[in-house]
């Protein structure tokens, strides 16, 4: 017999994510889409399309744009070290923090 039961939602991993601090925000890209959240702030959804070359790596949507370039990048608050260094243009401004895979969480991690 199949089940007609819905499975649970499991979000998809990100395809690009970034952070970072003073002020505190937060970039996850999946798909086409960006969604940018900061404490005391609605988040915000753009949609994007992926664009890089050999010295960057870009998300260009309309009002939003987002460029990675390689790193090293420490977040500023865990020590921890990021693959690349971020900075998000949008309406409201620029904000700069890091990005890519964390140090600790490698691709050779489980």
């Amino acid at each position: 017999m199949v089940s007609r039961e819905t499975p649970p939602h499991r979000p998809t991993p990100a395809d690009y994510r970034a952070i970072g601090t003073e002020p505190f925000w937060a970039v996850t890209i999946r798909g086409s889409t960006a969604l940018l959240e900061r404490p005391d702030h609605r988040p915000l959804r753009y949609s994007v399309a992926h664009d890089g070359d050999d010295r960057a790596i870009r998300y260009l949507g309309e009002g939003f744009t987002l460029t990675a370039t390689e790193g090293p990048c420490s977040d500023g608050m865990s020590d921890a070290i990021w693959s690349e260094r971020v900075q998000i243009a949008f309406g409201e401004g620029t904000l700069k923090g890091c990005g890519g895979i964390r140090e600790d969480e490698g691709p050779d991690r489980p």
